[in-house]
């Protein structure tokens, strides 16, 4: 993420308000005061001038998160010009293995969930639309890697500061340029349990025709439902028909 030269002390001061309240679900000035450090009367200022503008509510003696915030939400996803495509095949895909599908970006080095289906079997986890998470320990994280413009990749391999999640979480960049390459030999990403162990997944690129990388799509499930078998046949050549359509209607837009 590309840090500002001269931030905006008071933009700031708002930002991180909107965080805790994201956080906490709702919190009130004393704890938000306390949380950022700065005064009550700083943090009341600028709830005050939330809720004036719809991005806060003021509930009983706590503040929440106001609904102004879907509608932004609502015109930021509309950006993503294969959204409408990319979402219903991952629809389809839930349906079709029971699991849950997800379709994420690349912003700011980071894999974003821009959408989320559930089959009738998925797993509950915390992946949420708008979650985000490293590139470098999922499936759909290292597709968009591992088929990204080689300068861009290099830049954010070389910014990343690798975290065992798991036992299984890749912490080295030579092992993570290694498999990339096995990615692109395949075209299947795989996550053997390196974000949550014992929830295993795999993911493709979606790409236009000149190879640029639009996003991914992915399934994820618990290992006991999806032993390799399935993991590396019945679930990629799911994913890999979806990617194709999404990729035909591409052509179109």
């Amino acid at each position: 993420m590309t840090e500002a030269k001269n931030p905006v002390q008071a933009v700031q001061r708002t930002l991180e308000i909107v965080d805790v309240l994201r956080d906490t679900g709702g919190a009130r000035v004393t704890e938000i005061a306390k949380e950022i450090g700065v005064s009550k009367g700083t943090v009341h200022c600028h709830l005050a001038t939330l809720e004036e503008n719809g991005y806060v509510v003021n509930d009983g003696d706590e503040y929440k998160l106001g609904l102004r915030f879907i509608d932004l939400a609502h015109y930021a996803k509309e950006r993503i010009d294969i959204y409408d495509i990319a979402t219903s095949e991952v629809d389809t895909l839930a349906e079709e293995s029971g699991e849950m599908a997800l379709f994420t970006v690349e912003e700011d080095s980071k894999g974003v969930c821009l959408y989320r289906a559930e089959g009738e079997e998925a797993v509950q986890t915390e992946i949420y639309v708008g979650y985000r998470n490293d590139l470098y320990h999922t499936a759909v994280g290292k597709a968009m890697l591992a088929f990204m413009e080689p300068d861009k990749r290099d830049r954010l391999i070389d910014e990343m500061e690798f975290e065992p999640f798991t036992p299984n979480t890749i912490t080295d960049e030579a092992e993570l340029r290694a498999e990339l390459e096995e990615i692109r030999e395949d075209g299947t990403a795989y996550n053997h349990g390196e974000t949550i162990q014992g929830l295993v997944g795999a993911g493709a690129p979606i790409r236009d025709q000149n190879g640029s990388v639009y996003g991914a799509i992915s399934i994820i499930g618990p290992v006991r439902r999806m032993d390799e078998e399935r993991l590396e046949n019945e679930i990629p050549e799911m994913i890999h028909r979806a990617v194709n359509i999404i990729e035909i209607n591409i052509t179109s837009l």
